[in-house]
Protein backbone atom coordinates (compact mmCIF):
# COMPACT_ATOMS: atom_id res chain seq x y z
CA UNK A 1 0.00 0.00 0.00
CA UNK A 2 2.81 2.43 -0.84
CA UNK A 3 0.12 5.37 -1.49
CA UNK A 4 0.05 5.30 2.27
CA UNK A 5 3.58 4.94 3.14
CA UNK A 6 4.74 7.84 4.56
CA UNK A 7 7.69 6.55 6.20
CA UNK A 8 10.52 8.17 4.25
CA UNK A 9 8.82 11.70 5.28
CA UNK A 10 10.63 13.80 8.36
CA UNK A 11 8.82 13.83 11.15
CA UNK A 12 7.39 17.17 13.00
CA UNK A 13 11.31 17.79 14.43
CA UNK A 14 12.24 20.20 17.12
CA UNK A 15 9.35 21.49 19.51
CA UNK A 16 9.75 25.34 18.37
CA UNK A 17 7.27 26.12 21.14
CA UNK A 18 3.53 27.05 20.83
CA UNK A 19 2.37 28.85 17.70
CA UNK A 20 1.45 32.21 18.28
CA UNK A 21 -0.24 32.68 15.29
CA UNK A 22 -4.06 33.37 15.01
CA UNK A 23 -6.10 29.76 15.23
CA UNK A 24 -7.74 29.85 11.75
CA UNK A 25 -4.05 30.60 10.37
CA UNK A 26 -2.85 27.60 11.71
CA UNK A 27 -5.69 25.78 10.57
CA UNK A 28 -5.30 26.56 6.64
CA UNK A 29 -1.75 26.16 7.47
CA UNK A 30 -2.16 22.68 8.31
CA UNK A 31 -4.59 22.12 6.01
CA UNK A 32 -2.80 23.19 2.99
CA UNK A 33 0.49 21.22 4.01
CA UNK A 34 -1.65 17.86 4.67
CA UNK A 35 -4.29 18.12 2.00
CA UNK A 36 -2.91 15.22 0.13
CA UNK A 37 -2.54 13.50 3.22
CA UNK A 38 -6.04 14.12 3.92
CA UNK A 39 -7.14 12.64 0.62
CA UNK A 40 -5.30 9.20 2.12
CA UNK A 41 -6.72 9.02 5.07
CA UNK A 42 -10.24 9.48 3.90
CA UNK A 43 -9.61 7.08 0.84
CA UNK A 44 -8.43 4.27 3.99
CA UNK A 45 -11.28 5.33 5.96
CA UNK A 46 -13.86 4.37 3.09
CA UNK A 47 -11.97 1.18 2.42
CA UNK A 48 -12.10 0.37 6.45
CA UNK A 49 -15.66 1.27 6.37
CA UNK A 50 -16.71 -1.10 4.04
CA UNK A 51 -18.39 -3.70 6.73
CA UNK A 52 -20.64 -1.38 8.29
CA UNK A 53 -19.96 -2.64 11.68
CA UNK A 54 -16.82 -1.45 11.96
CA UNK A 55 -17.71 2.20 11.10
CA UNK A 56 -16.54 2.95 15.19
CA UNK A 57 -12.80 1.54 14.79
CA UNK A 58 -12.81 3.39 11.45
CA UNK A 59 -13.99 6.98 12.85
CA UNK A 60 -11.24 5.84 15.68
CA UNK A 61 -8.11 5.52 13.30
CA UNK A 62 -8.81 8.72 11.42
CA UNK A 63 -9.16 10.39 14.73
CA UNK A 64 -5.52 9.21 15.17
CA UNK A 65 -4.05 10.74 12.33
CA UNK A 66 -5.98 13.74 12.34
CA UNK A 67 -6.05 14.51 16.29
CA UNK A 68 -1.79 14.49 15.55
CA UNK A 69 -2.25 16.43 12.51
CA UNK A 70 -4.66 19.21 15.02
CA UNK A 71 -2.10 19.15 16.90
CA UNK A 72 0.91 19.52 14.38
CA UNK A 73 2.66 15.98 15.42
CA UNK A 74 3.50 13.36 12.67
CA UNK A 75 1.54 10.32 11.76
CA UNK A 76 2.24 7.41 10.02
CA UNK A 77 -1.41 6.58 7.95
CA UNK A 78 -0.55 3.81 7.36
CA UNK A 79 0.60 2.38 10.96
CA UNK A 80 -1.30 4.18 12.70
CA UNK A 81 -4.26 4.06 11.51
CA UNK A 82 -4.50 0.29 11.56
CA UNK A 83 -2.88 0.41 15.37
CA UNK A 84 -5.48 2.35 16.69
CA UNK A 85 -8.12 0.36 14.61
CA UNK A 86 -7.52 -2.66 16.43
CA UNK A 87 -6.08 -1.13 19.92
CA UNK A 88 -9.82 0.68 20.12
CA UNK A 89 -12.34 -2.28 18.47
CA UNK A 90 -14.34 -3.31 20.80
CA UNK A 91 -15.45 -0.09 22.73
CA UNK A 92 -14.91 1.59 18.85
CA UNK A 93 -17.62 -0.29 17.76
CA UNK A 94 -20.04 -0.35 20.48
CA UNK A 95 -19.84 3.19 20.10
CA UNK A 96 -20.24 2.85 16.31
CA UNK A 97 -23.52 0.93 16.56
CA UNK A 98 -25.62 3.29 19.51
CA UNK A 99 -24.86 5.66 17.21
CA UNK A 100 -26.12 4.30 13.82
CA UNK A 101 -29.17 2.94 16.06
CA UNK A 102 -29.46 6.55 17.70
CA UNK A 103 -29.27 8.28 14.10
CA UNK A 104 -32.39 5.84 12.98
CA UNK A 105 -34.36 6.82 16.52
CA UNK A 106 -33.96 10.56 15.60
CA UNK A 107 -35.12 10.10 11.91
CA UNK A 108 -37.85 7.60 12.91
CA UNK A 109 -39.10 10.84 15.42
CA UNK A 110 -38.54 13.43 13.03
CA UNK A 111 -40.44 11.75 10.51
CA UNK A 112 -43.49 10.59 13.19
CA UNK A 113 -43.27 14.21 14.66
CA UNK A 114 -44.28 16.05 11.58
CA UNK A 115 -46.58 13.47 10.25
CA UNK A 116 -48.48 13.98 13.53
CA UNK A 117 -51.97 15.48 13.97
CA UNK A 118 -53.40 17.63 16.65
CA UNK A 119 -52.05 20.20 18.39
CA UNK A 120 -49.31 22.10 17.12
CA UNK A 121 -47.99 22.94 20.43
CA UNK A 122 -47.65 19.14 21.31
CA UNK A 123 -46.04 19.02 17.45
CA UNK A 124 -43.94 21.71 18.50
CA UNK A 125 -42.76 20.89 21.88
CA UNK A 126 -42.22 17.14 20.25
CA UNK A 127 -39.64 18.56 17.80
CA UNK A 128 -37.86 20.53 20.41
CA UNK A 129 -37.44 18.35 22.53
CA UNK A 130 -36.39 15.87 19.64
CA UNK A 131 -33.58 18.66 18.06
CA UNK A 132 -32.07 19.32 21.18
CA UNK A 133 -31.43 15.96 22.03
CA UNK A 134 -29.95 15.25 18.80
CA UNK A 135 -27.91 18.69 18.91
CA UNK A 136 -26.82 17.49 22.32
CA UNK A 137 -25.69 13.71 21.43
CA UNK A 138 -24.10 15.46 17.53
CA UNK A 139 -21.77 17.78 20.01
CA UNK A 140 -21.24 14.95 22.17
CA UNK A 141 -19.69 12.82 19.27
CA UNK A 142 -17.18 15.34 18.41
CA UNK A 143 -15.28 14.72 21.93
CA UNK A 144 -15.80 10.86 22.66
CA UNK A 145 -13.52 9.80 19.62
CA UNK A 146 -10.44 11.90 20.74
CA UNK A 147 -10.71 11.21 23.97
CA UNK A 148 -11.36 7.23 23.33
CA UNK A 149 -7.65 7.33 21.67
CA UNK A 150 -5.77 9.37 23.88
CA UNK A 151 -7.29 8.23 27.14
CA UNK A 152 -7.91 5.03 29.64
CA UNK A 153 -11.36 5.70 29.93
CA UNK A 154 -14.11 3.60 30.63
CA UNK A 155 -17.07 4.10 28.61
CA UNK A 156 -19.11 5.64 31.15
CA UNK A 157 -16.38 8.26 31.88
CA UNK A 158 -16.47 8.43 27.90
CA UNK A 159 -19.55 9.71 28.16
CA UNK A 160 -19.84 11.77 31.24
CA UNK A 161 -16.65 13.62 29.53
CA UNK A 162 -18.45 14.09 26.45
CA UNK A 163 -21.77 15.56 27.98
CA UNK A 164 -19.69 17.89 30.04
CA UNK A 165 -17.99 18.77 26.80
CA UNK A 166 -21.28 19.32 24.94
CA UNK A 167 -22.02 22.34 27.27
CA UNK A 168 -18.28 23.52 27.92
CA UNK A 169 -17.36 23.97 24.32
CA UNK A 170 -21.50 25.19 23.38
CA UNK A 171 -20.86 27.77 20.91
CA UNK A 172 -17.26 26.03 19.57
CA UNK A 173 -19.58 23.06 18.90
CA UNK A 174 -22.26 25.26 17.25
CA UNK A 175 -19.46 26.48 14.92
CA UNK A 176 -18.01 22.99 14.21
CA UNK A 177 -21.64 21.88 13.04
CA UNK A 178 -22.15 24.71 10.76
CA UNK A 179 -18.95 24.07 8.97
CA UNK A 180 -19.94 20.07 8.70
CA UNK A 181 -23.64 20.98 7.58
CA UNK A 182 -22.03 23.03 5.05
CA UNK A 183 -19.54 20.72 3.79
CA UNK A 184 -22.17 18.03 3.30
CA UNK A 185 -24.66 20.23 1.95
CA UNK A 186 -22.14 20.15 -0.80
CA UNK A 187 -22.26 16.49 -1.49
CA UNK A 188 -25.48 16.80 -1.36
CA UNK A 189 -26.12 19.34 -4.21
CA UNK A 190 -23.44 17.98 -6.28
CA UNK A 191 -24.57 14.35 -5.55
CA UNK A 192 -23.92 12.43 -7.45
CA UNK A 193 -21.75 13.80 -9.81
CA UNK A 194 -19.05 15.77 -8.18
CA UNK A 195 -20.63 14.89 -4.52
CA UNK A 196 -19.54 11.00 -5.31
CA UNK A 197 -16.12 11.61 -5.90
CA UNK A 198 -16.01 15.13 -3.14
CA UNK A 199 -17.19 12.23 -0.24
CA UNK A 200 -14.96 9.60 -1.56
CA UNK A 201 -11.64 11.85 -1.37
CA UNK A 202 -12.10 14.19 1.02
CA UNK A 203 -15.59 14.81 2.61
CA UNK A 204 -14.90 12.43 5.85
CA UNK A 205 -11.24 13.62 6.56
CA UNK A 206 -12.02 17.26 6.10
CA UNK A 207 -14.74 17.01 8.39
CA UNK A 208 -12.99 14.49 10.87
CA UNK A 209 -9.93 17.43 10.84
CA UNK A 210 -12.28 20.23 12.01
CA UNK A 211 -13.86 18.03 14.49
CA UNK A 212 -10.51 17.49 16.01
CA UNK A 213 -8.54 20.92 15.03
CA UNK A 214 -11.52 22.85 17.01
CA UNK A 215 -12.12 20.26 20.40
CA UNK A 216 -8.74 19.50 20.89
CA UNK A 217 -7.94 22.40 22.38
CA UNK A 218 -10.45 21.99 24.85
CA UNK A 219 -9.47 18.28 25.74
CA UNK A 220 -6.11 19.21 25.71
CA UNK A 221 -7.22 22.35 28.81
CA UNK A 222 -9.48 20.30 31.11
CA UNK A 223 -7.85 17.16 30.55
CA UNK A 224 -4.28 17.06 29.65
CA UNK A 225 -3.10 21.01 31.30
CA UNK A 226 -5.06 20.30 34.23
CA UNK A 227 -3.70 16.89 35.31
CA UNK A 228 -1.08 16.65 38.33
CA UNK A 229 0.86 13.95 37.50
CA UNK A 230 2.74 14.41 41.32
CA UNK A 231 -0.43 14.25 43.30
CA UNK A 232 -1.91 11.30 41.07
CA UNK A 233 -5.60 13.24 40.96
CA UNK A 234 -7.63 12.73 37.95
CA UNK A 235 -7.23 9.38 38.08
CA UNK A 236 -9.02 8.58 34.98
CA UNK A 237 -6.61 10.77 32.98
CA UNK A 238 -3.00 9.41 33.73
CA UNK A 239 -2.99 7.31 30.94
CA UNK A 240 -3.04 9.06 27.56
CA UNK A 241 -0.89 9.35 24.77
Amino acid sequence: MGIFNDYMREGRGVDKGPDERPRFIVFFDILFRKFWSLIKVNLLFVLACIPVVTIGPAIAGMTKILRNYAREEHAFIWADFWETFKKNFGKAMLIGIIDIVAAAIIAFDLYMYTSLTGSAMVRTVALALMFITATIFIFMNYYISPMLITFRLTFKQLIKNAFIFAWVGFFRNLFVTVLIAALTLIAVLYFPTFGYVYVLLIYFSLCGFIINFATYPLIKKYMIDGYDSDTGERLEESDKE
